[in-house]
């Protein structure tokens, strides 16, 4: 989920390119992201018993054949500050907690979790690498990607930018006839919006993230970026 408004303040920065254009990269993918979507496809609803194997599988399948390899990030422990955000995200997705007689109480979280480790050993069978974060995934993405040990993230997480991520991917279309996917690029979020990593990091507190999900009340989107526009202003003036 990441920064409130966030990716509506960088729409004017992205670029849908066809996935063809991403073979020869490695990428890192936020893991989480893909079995959270695949609980939504309605084709898939009632009729797969385990959507985000189907899903992982004819994914990976797809992109390995166009010439994109891919290293994939468990998530890790949410940090406290963000453990009740999450709590309330995993129920909304996988279903609040249930007790049954036999069985010792399930929350969304623990189901998660036993959903990563079948998606981790399906990854092991193809012999696809993962690694596992020490707390969230997007942030490992942009971690790797930051040190140049990959091309780019695919994660739906904008705060991933905030991480230190240079490239990020979402959106994808695996459409047979024309697949495309969203690109993001830092440098031209830069050149183009005038927004650096710092500023992106101010945006989160003020329009409220997961870490401070009402941010500050009363500031909107449009305050914000006059108030960085100001700023800027400002700043070149005095140089």
């Amino acid at each position: 989920m990441g920064v409130n408004e966030l990716w509506s303040i960088l729409e004017p920065a992205r670029e849908s390119v066809p996935l063809y254009h991403l073979s020869g990269k490695t990428l890192a993918v936020d893991l989480s992201l893909w079995v959270c979507e695949a609980q939504f496809v309605k084709e898939m609803m009632g009729r797969v018993a385990k959507p985000h194997l189907r899903n992982l599988f004819f994914r990976v399948s797809s992109l390995m054949q166009m010439g994109i390899k891919l290293i994939f990030v468990m998530e890790g422990e949410a940090p406290k500050m963000k453990a009740e955000t999450m709590c309330k995200r995993n129920q909304l997705r996988f279903g609040p907690s249930k007790k049954t007689a036999s069985k010792k109480p399930r929350t969304g979280r623990s189901y998660f979790k036993a959903v990563l480790k079948e998606c981790a050993e399906m990854l092991d069978c193809l012999g696809i690498p993962w690694v596992s974060a020490a707390g969230e995934a997007e942030a490992m993405c942009a971690y790797l990607d930051s040190l140049g040990l990959v091309d780019g993230c695919i994660t739906n997480d904008g705060d991933s930018f905030l991480y230190g991520a240079q490239t990020v991917y979402r959106n994808f279309n695996m459409s047979t006839k024309d697949p495309q996917v969203d690109c993001y690029l830092m440098a031209k979020i830069k050149s183009e919006l005038h927004l650096t990593r710092e500023t992106l990091v101010g945006l989160a507190i003020l329009l409220g993230c997961d870490y401070l999900p009402k941010g500050i009340p009363g500031v909107g989107k449009e305050q914000v970026l006059k108030l960085i526009k100001t700023l800027r202003g400002q700043t070149l003036l005095q140089k």
